[in-house]
């Protein structure tokens, strides 16, 4: 299957006809698996969490929201 036969699940057909994603780019969100200055480490914890939830959505195909 080569990149552009590939159909997201919550693609439009007008998505599909223009060939664009409809997932929201994640990576201007995400601060990495460094802890940040001043961050407690039960922020830390939490923080490493959810991105890796929003990564994983974003993976599958899942249209994420700001």
């Amino acid at each position: 299957m080569q990149g552009s036969e590939f159909i997201h699940p919550l693609q439009t057909k007008e998505q599909r006809k223009k060939n664009e994603d409809p997932r929201v780019q994640i990576s201007g969100i995400l601060q990495g698996p460094t802890r940040q200055e001043g961050e407690s480490f039960e922020d830390y914890k939490m923080r490493m969490k959810v991105e890796n939830k929003m990564t994983r959505d974003y993976l599958k195909g899942y249209l994420i929201e700001r």
